[in-house]
């Protein structure tokens, strides 16, 4: 049986990708590094425990393709903005996503515009986590990651975003009966991206761990 490919893959566990029994060198670079970030995140007033249980994960999915979730952000922002959608549906099965992002978009992204589904829209699209912490807005840290393999990070310098897995649950209940109203299938990207999104945030909360995107 051939294992179904996605482009994006969630994870709901543990932020360690490394046991101490499996590697104890690289686990207490690990180790060190989450304890950067839970420091960075307290200072943004978020208290999460990074440390504990690693290894383990409770959940993992997967989303077809960056564009179902750029477009389910697309269909969230048009319709908070009592905009018409039927230009977005119209282009749900193109393959290729243009290359400028829409102006709605740009708008939330840039601060221009506010958004009632923050934690859905202003996170990073690959990669970040969702922690398991209730904020309104996702969070940038920049970090030093000499540490960290990585071959496409540069000047030794990233950035991550982390947004609130309870803000998103809480976003997506809130977008799905708006998506229904407006007439967007069920069985279309978007809303299956919604259904992906939603179950990892649950998951989340339910077992106080975070979400990884990658």
């Amino acid at each position: 049986m051939t294992e179904r490919m996605t482009e994006l893959d969630l994870v709901v566990g543990s932020m360690f990708t490394t046991r101490p029994n499996e590697d104890r060198g690289a686990f207490d670079e690990e180790k060190e590094w989450l304890s950067d970030i839970q420091d960075l995140l307290r200072e943004e007033g978020v208290e999460v425990d990074l440390l504990s249980r690693p290894g383990v994960e409770i959940w993992e999915g997967g989303i077809d393709h960056f564009r179902d979730l750029y477009n389910l952000r697309l269909l969230a922002a048009y319709l908070e903005q009592d905009l018409d959608i039927a230009p977005i549906m119209a282009t749900l099965s193109n393959e290729d996503m243009d290359d400028e992002p829409d102006e709605v978009l740009a708008a939330i992204w840039d601060g221009e515009k506010p958004t009632r589904f923050a934690n859905l829209i202003n996170h990073q699209a690959e990669g970040g986590y969702y922690l398991p912490a209730d904020f309104a807005e996702p969070i940038w840290v920049e970090f030093d990651d000499e540490g960290l393999e990585d071959e496409e990070l540069e000047d030794d310098e990233s950035v991550l975003s982390f947004g609130s897995s309870i803000g998103l649950q809480r976003e997506l209940a809130d977008l799905e009966p708006i998506l229904v109203k407006a007439g967007v299938p069920l069985d279309s990207a978007p809303f299956r991206c919604l259904k992906v999104l939603r179950t990892a945030a649950d998951q989340s909360v339910s077992n106080d761990l975070p979400i990884i995107v990658w």
